[in-house]
C-alpha cells in the first residue's frame, strides 16, 4: 500500500517456494501472496500495473510515476494487465486514491460489467468488473482510471487493490477459469515518486510466443507445420480435434523440438485423423539440462491454427485392355 511503504519493503525478503497446484500450468512465484489462504485455487498469476510507458517496455521496465502536467484538471491513469497466458476474458479489482476518482474509460474491445465510486474515509474508491469482447493477450491496456486532483493537491496516487464489495482481485480466460491477480507496482503516482515502487517483478514472466504458425493439409493424412521459435529453447505443439488444447500437457502431443528464438521451423504431422478438423496449439518452451520443462516459461496467448484433413483422390480400377479399347 502507498502510506504502508514498509510492509512492500519486508516482503521482499520473504522466501520464494514453488507450489504446484492442481491446475494445468505450474504456479508461478508468490513472495507474501501466499499468506493468502485463496491463493492456492489458482494456477499462474494475471499481474496488473499503472504504466505510462508503452507496452514494449512490460515487464522490464514499468513507469509507474510521472510529472504533472500544466493545467491538467482531470489526470488518466492508465491501467495495463499482463503475464495472461491464455487470454483474459474479465478482470475484477479495486482503485484507490487520495483525490476524487470520477470514473473508468475503458480501452480497445474492453467494456464496463459494473462499476461504482464512493469515498471510505479518506480514500475515494473505484470498484470495476471489466469485460472483453475477446480472449485479449498481454500487455494489454484495459482502460484509464479518471482522477480530479483536489484544489492545492501537489501529489495524487492510486493504489490497484481488491474490488471492495467482492474483496476480490482476478481475471478469467476464455474457458472461463479464475486466476489470481495482483499488483507489483501497487498503484502509480503522478506529481513525485517513490523508490518502494515501480520495482521489476520479482517474478520470471513467460516467454515471447510461438509466432506465425501455419497449418497446410495435403494429401495422404499429413500436414505440414511451419513456424516461427519462441524466445524458448523448445517448441511443443500439441493437437486436438474437439477444440485447441488447453495447455502443453493437453491434446495429441505432435513435436516436440529444440530450436532458437526467432527460427523458421517445419515438421510434417502423419498422424492425423481423415476428414476432420484439427486444432494446433504451439507453446514455447524452456527446457532444462535434464529435459525438465523451466517453471514460468510457458508463453502468453500460445500460437493457434486449423486445418481440415483429406483422404486420397478417389481413382476408379480399369485393366489395361480397357484402356485400349478406349482409345481406339
Amino acid at each position: 500500500m502507498f502510506r504502508k511503504p514498509q510492509f512492500f519493503l519486508s516482503a521482499l525478503i520473504l522466501t520464494v517456494v514453488l507450489i504446484i497446484p492442481s491446475g494445468g500450468a505450474n504456479a508461478q512465484c508468490f513472495g507474501s501472496l501466499m499468506l493468502d489462504p485463496g491463493f492456492f485455487e489458482f494456477d499462474y498469476l494475471v499481474r496488473l500495473a499503472v504504466h505510462f510507458g508503452s507496452a514494449e517496455d512490460i515487464p522490464t521496465d514499468i513507469i509507474c510515476s510521472r510529472s504533472r502536467m500544466p493545467g491538467e484538471e482531470i489526470i488518466e491513469v492508465p491501467i495495463w494487465f499482463y503475464n495472461v497466458h491464455e487470454g483474459v476474458t474479465y478482470l475484477e479489482f479495486g482503485v484507490e486514491s487520495n483525490d476524487s476518482i470520477v470514473g473508468f474509460t475503458p480501452a480497445g474491445c474492453v467494456s464496463i460489467f459494473h462499476e461504482s465510486i464512493f469515498k471510505l474515509e479518506e480514500f475515494y474508491i473505484c470498484n470495476l468488473e471489466l469485460e472483453a469482447c475477446q480472449p485479449l493477450c498481454g500487455p494489454g491496456l484495459a482502460g484509464h482510471v479518471l482522477v480530479k486532483p483536489a484544489e492545492g493537491s501537489e501529489l495524487t496516487w492510486i493504489n490497484l487493490v481488491p474490488n471492495k464489495h467482492t474483496d476480490r482481485m482476478y481475471a478469467t480466460d476464455w474457458a472461463y477459469n479464475e486466476h489470481y491477480m495482483f499488483s507489483p507496482q501497487h498503484g502509480g503516482y503522478i506529481g513525485s515518486s517513490y523508490l518502494y515502487t515501480c520495482q521489476r517483478p520479482i517474478c520470471e514472466e513467460p516467454n515471447l510466443p510461438v509466432v506465425e504458425l501455419e497449418a497446410t493439409a495435403g494429401y495422404g493424412l499429413a500436414v505440414k507445420l511451419t513456424w516461427i521459435a519462441g524466445e524458448g529453447n523448445t517448441t511443443l505443439i500439441r493437437a486436438r480435434t474437439d477444440r485447441y488444447p488447453a495447455g502443453y500437457s493437453d491434446g495429441r502431443l505432435v513435436v516436440e523440438m529444440p530450436g532458437s528464438p526467432g527460427q523458421h521451423q517445419y515438421f510434417y504431422d502423419a498422424a492425423a485423423s481423415q476428414g476432420v478438423c484439427i486444432y494446433y496449439k504451439a507453446f514455447s518452451l524452456t527446457k532444462d539440462l535434464s529435459g525438465e520443462i523451466v517453471d514460468n516459461s510457458f508463453v502468453e496467448c500460445a500460437a493457434t491454427d486449423t486445418t481440415f484433413t483429406h483422404g486420397l483422390i478417389a481413382t476408379e480400377e480399369s485393366s489395361w485392355g480397357t484402356i485400349k479399347k478406349m482409345m481406339k
